[in-house]
């Protein structure tokens, strides 16, 4: 008797989406808003938003022609060959870059604020360890966990409305203090933190039962809390610090988080970035597991997370990220790929999609 796929429900799929994006940058955001927009940083989050609406439907629309398998496996199925093999490639380069940047970001805070005595590799060693574990289970097992990470994050709004009485709303004057190009500028540097919707493409097979235009309902709406969260997070930074104040501090919300006392907890920051480390998590899972899949595809392995060759990214983003980077690489780093590895991303997908309509599926070619 065959066994069904383990198969991801409708909120599992919307935790998994949101948890893909709403990560690595949630606390650092609203510094690097305020760098392009002043005080009108949030509205660059909503322009951004609405920007990437195009990238969230057409990775949709790629994912929906690969209900027996993953869209990798679509691609190395349709293209094969050469053409198909280099496509993947550069599909499981720019992952491993993004996979990168997580952990270099996840690092360089960490030791900043917290743990500064243990080693990195240590640290290192954990996060990617705990990673290795998470994709090589089932898919459900991994679905679950974002569902309870999903359950933190009333915790950052919470926290962050506790300070409402300290916000200023002068601090939020005038609404639109930049030109339209600097509002815009801003809204590019969002869309880095907006990259995530991408797991669909590993998905399909997953939530065969739901009906394609509900996953893309369910990615809409994914997509719709996390520009909610960003917002609100650039919003209430910039009404408690005011923008001259926010240009000096690198991680708002976590010196947010530092004012609030509480008698029970005396350092309410390191409760939040003990948290975040599950958001940061789930991010690099993401961007590991599209990594480890694409390369599978290219590979011809039968599994989609075989255990040895995610063994071998894993060791080799470790051994990459070994080196820790100064703030100021970080910030041209991301000055890079805040314009770059979005566009890259939606150009990928916009070529499987051209490709996929010139080479059309032959009877009984497809995955199963």
């Amino acid at each position: 008797m065959m066994r069904s796929s383990p198969r991801v429900g409708a909120f599992q799929l919307y935790s998994l989406i949101v948890q893909s994006q709403f990560g690595s940058t949630a606390i650092s955001i609203a510094h690097d808003v305020n760098a392009k927009s002043g005080t009108s940083g949030w509205i660059s989050c909503l322009l951004g938003g609405a920007i990437s609406l195009l990238f969230v439907y057409f990775v949709w629309k790629v994912s929906s022609q690969a209900s027996n398998g993953n869209v990798f496996q679509l691609i190395m199925n349709r293209l094969g060959g050469w053409t198909g093999r280099l496509l993947l490639l550069i599909f499981s380069l720019l992952y491993a870059l993004i996979a990168y940047i997580i952990l270099s970001n996840w690092i360089y805070t960490t030791g900043l604020w917290a743990y500064q005595r243990t080693p990195q590799f240590f640290l290192l060693l954990c996060l990617i360890g705990l990673s290795v574990y998470l994709v090589i289970q089932p898919v459900t097992t991994y679905a679950r966990f974002c569902v309870l990470s999903v359950c933190f994050i009333p915790i950052f709004i919470f926290l962050s409305m506790y300070t409402l009485k300290e916000w200023d709303i002068y601090n939020l004057l005038p609404l639109i203090s930049a030109s339209p190009f600097k509002i815009f500028d801003g809204a590019i540097v969002i869309l880095w933190s907006l990259l995530g919707v991408e797991i669909l493409l590993i998905l399909p097979k997953y939530h065969q039962d739901l009906a394609p235009k509900k996953v893309l309902k369910i990615a809409l709406l994914s997509y719709a809390t996390t520009i909610g969260l960003y917002t609100f997070s650039t919003l209430s930074s910039l009404a408690l610090f005011g923008t001259e104040t926010i240009s000096y501090i690198r991680e708002p919300l976590l010196y947010q988080m530092k004012a609030i006392s509480l008698n029970i907890i005396e350092r309410m920051d390191l409760l939040i970035i003990t948290i975040w480390i599950l958001f940061v998590m789930t991010s690099f899972c993401t961007y590991f597991m599209l990594f480890v899949s694409s390369l599978s595809a290219m590979l011809k392995q039968k599994k989609e997370i075989p255990l040895v060759l995610t063994l071998i990214c894993g060791f080799l983003l470790l051994l990459a990220s070994m080196k820790r980077l100064t703030a100021d690489q970080l910030d041209r780093f991301h000055l890079q790929v805040n314009y770059y590895v979005q566009g890259c991303s939606l150009g990928l997908i916009l070529c499987v999609l051209l490709l996929l309509k010139i080479f059309p599926a032959k009877n009984g070619s497809e995955p199963s």
